[in-house]
């Protein structure tokens, strides 16, 4: 996460002597940028995985809503308290973890969610920091969490929780915070920290040995502009690309990389 006060001073400014047109015509942009580079992914076919997952009653999207993680919702026609409709992940992550949820382990997350909106990827001022780690450890009940984050004032701990500092464009940072954690042979890794290719990448680096045989390691909130790039750089790991669409609702980072240790 990264300060962002010249993003807010535009944006304030927009508001004020333009009434957001300005963000009108970037919106525009941006879509018609989105729509051309998912028409050319389809057609160039590498990588590419588009699921649909809209299932939303099951046990791991009842304890988002619990715990105000955007990791799911149980209905999708409306916004959460952070001012956004949430992602269809915890539909996917139902699919993909409840089979064998009661022999997890160990689960790690990156970016805890923080509510100081100083940070660019922040959870608005309404967010509950630490929400997601409190779903990974009701639903994972034989497990124990831990998470990170680079704001220092969201840091916790809790019944099976532990949280550790990191900054992930920070190598060093990243080896310290393993070095404190002091164990390896993660069942599951995610990543939803600083939504940067270089930060994702990074982090995967040097976070990637700690993930035990068959572990499966998740990079959230992939943009669609950045797709591409973010495969190539994974390539030689087998990623799976996973695009989740919920009908009525435009994403545009409601998307997964998956690795799998194999």
């Amino acid at each position: 996460m990264r300060k962002r006060s010249l993003k807010n001073f535009i944006k304030s400014i927009d508001e004020k002597l333009f009434l957001n047109l300005l963000r009108g015509i970037y919106i525009f942009f941006l879509n018609f940028k989105i729509n051309f580079s998912l028409f050319f992914y389809k057609k160039k076919q590498e990588f590419f995985n588009i699921s649909f997952y809209n299932y939303n009653n099951n046990s791991l999207t009842k304890l988002c809503e619990i715990y105000k993680s955007d990791k799911g919702s149980i209905n999708h026609d409306k916004k959460g308290i952070w001012g956004w409709k949430a992602h269809t992940y915890s539909n996917y992550y139902y699919s993909l973890f409840n089979h064998f949820k009661d022999n997890v382990k160990l689960v790690f997350e990156c970016g805890l969610g923080t509510n100081n909106t100083d940070y660019q990827y922040n959870m608005s001022i309404n967010g509950i920091p630490g929400a997601s780690l409190r779903v990974w450890r009701d639903y994972f009940r034989n497990a124990q969490i831990y998470g990170a984050d680079i704001d220092k004032n969201v840091l916790f701990q809790e019944d099976r929780i532990s949280t550790f500092y990191v900054d992930q464009l920070n190598t060093s940072s990243i080896e310290t915070m393993w070095k404190k954690i002091g164990i390896k042979n993660f069942d599951i890794i995610i990543d939803d920290g600083l939504h940067n290719t270089d930060a994702n990448i990074n982090l995967f680096t040097n976070s990637f040995n700690k993930l035990k045989k068959n572990g499966i390691y998740i990079i959230e909130d992939i943009h669609l502009l950045v797709l591409n790039d973010t495969m190539e750089k994974l390539k030689n790991f087998n990623p799976e690309l996973v695009i989740l669409k919920n009908k009525n609702i435009k994403y545009q980072s409601n998307n997964l990389i998956i690795i799998r240790n194999d």
